[in-house]
């Protein structure tokens, strides 16, 4: 046999011992052999309907310190309140929406701000710049995906996980997806544009709250507004009915409605897209 047919055979025989892995990393032998799939998987999970609770919420912005304890109230698909409070529960700041309109005050101002739900108005007290939907579903173990029809599925034998890779964009963006292959939870999710981080999701404790409930602690990092943030669910229950009127926007007696206009609040995450095949 001549040397090249030899070489010929032998890449052929290396081709076909990779087939279904990326970066020379194998994938589990049972399980998904695509980024479809595997994306299909982590979207399909059911997350509860309603949390409601204690939870913790660190963040530095821009170096400074912002620590408080935190009464949650979730309700799918984009119902929140947050209420800070201090250590002997009362009331320093809060945050309520139903979706569509907002209402936040602190205790000591006059002012209270109302308006629409966009991602700006959410981020003035929690920082997390998303809309409603995507803001309470990436805090039960949800995150956004940006919208690419280029998905590839490789895997990370450090964390063993599934990786799927997003994109690039016609803009240049890309998204890592870190999924755990026993259950398909989402364990991170960096987004990256010009080899540059724009944003990250990372969860943990996905098993500590419930069976399949949400992860005990989401960190997300937006390096362009030097935001580093972390909430951790302490004493939290799940799928308990809550009032409809507990969402409803509005501002304490004596403090004056100020309607603040939507504007930019940076590098957002975007809503998640159905599991395309790449053409």
């Amino acid at each position: 046999m001549n040397h090249p047919l030899r070489l010929k055979l032998l890449a052929i025989a290396v081709a076909a011992s990779l087939v279904g892995c990326t970066g020379g990393q194998t994938l589990p032998e049972k399980g998904p052999k695509t980024a479809q799939a595997v994306l299909e998987k982590a979207l399909a999970l059911p997350l509860p309907k309603t949390l409601q609770g204690m939870s913790r919420l660190d963040s530095y912005v821009k170096g400074e310190a912002r620590k408080g304890d935190v009464l949650l109230l979730l309700e799918r698909p984009g119902k929140a309140q947050f209420k800070v409070l201090t250590p002997t529960l009362d009331l320093i700041a809060a945050l309520t929406t139903d979706g569509s309109r907002f209402s936040s005050f602190q205790r000591g101002h006059a002012q209270c701000h109302v308006g629409e739900a966009c991602a700006a108005n959410i981020a003035r007290l929690v920082p997390i710049a998303l809309p409603p939907k995507q803001m309470v579903d990436a805090m039960l173990g949800l995150p956004p995906l940006i919208d690419s029809p280029k998905r590839k599925l490789g895997w990370d034998s450090k964390r063993g996980a599934y990786k799927v890779r997003i994109g690039p964009t016609k803009d240049g963006t890309t998204q890592d997806v870190w999924v755990r292959p026993n259950d398909f939870r989402i364990l991170a999710a960096v987004i990256e544009k010009g080899g540059k981080r724009v944003a990250s999701i990372a969860y943990t404790g996905h098993d500590d709250v419930a069976k399949m409930g949400p992860p005990k602690v989401m960190r997300m990092l937006l390096p362009a507004k030097q935001i580093d943030m972390s909430l951790t669910l302490r004493d939290v229950e799940l799928n308990a009915p809550i009032e409809a009127d507990v969402f409803a926007p509005t501002c304490p007696t004596g403090t004056v409605a100020i309607e603040l206009p939507c504007q930019a609040a940076g590098p957002v995450l975007q809503p998640p897209a159905p599991a395309r095949s790449q053409p």
